[in-house]
């Protein structure tokens, strides 16, 4: 367990999230959205709001890393289920599997 906390995709998780964490505009703009979520689409204002959070250097760089360590555990408990049955299932749930995010990482 203490080597997996030490691969730089943990590393790199726990920055973006503690970065995310941090920002306190980008909360208040969360809390917002969260708070008015069942008016996103009868306002545009929230809709707009949706969008500069998307967008947010943040809220991507936490998406990107929590990928990145979804992948690394996706990996990882495949190897435990074949190596107990090939027959197991995995369900990766990465949607920014493929990529198309520009950054690519050495298996571990």
């Amino acid at each position: 367990m203490d080597e997996f906390l030490k691969f730089p995709e943990v590393e790199a998780y726990q920055k973006a999230k503690a970065d995310f964490m941090a920002d306190e505009n980008l909360q208040s703009q969360l809390k917002t959205l969260q708070d008015n979520s069942e008016y996103i689409a009868f306002r545009p204002e929230l809709r707009a709001l949706q969008h500069e959070i998307n967008l947010n250097e943040k809220v991507y760089a936490f998406r990107l890393a929590e990928n990145d360590l979804q992948q690394i555990l996706t990996a990882l408990t495949k190897k435990i289920t074949n190596s107990i049955s090939e027959q197991i299932y995995v369900d990766e749930n990465l949607p920014l599997k493929g990529g198309q995010h520009g950054r690519h990482h050495g298996k571990h």
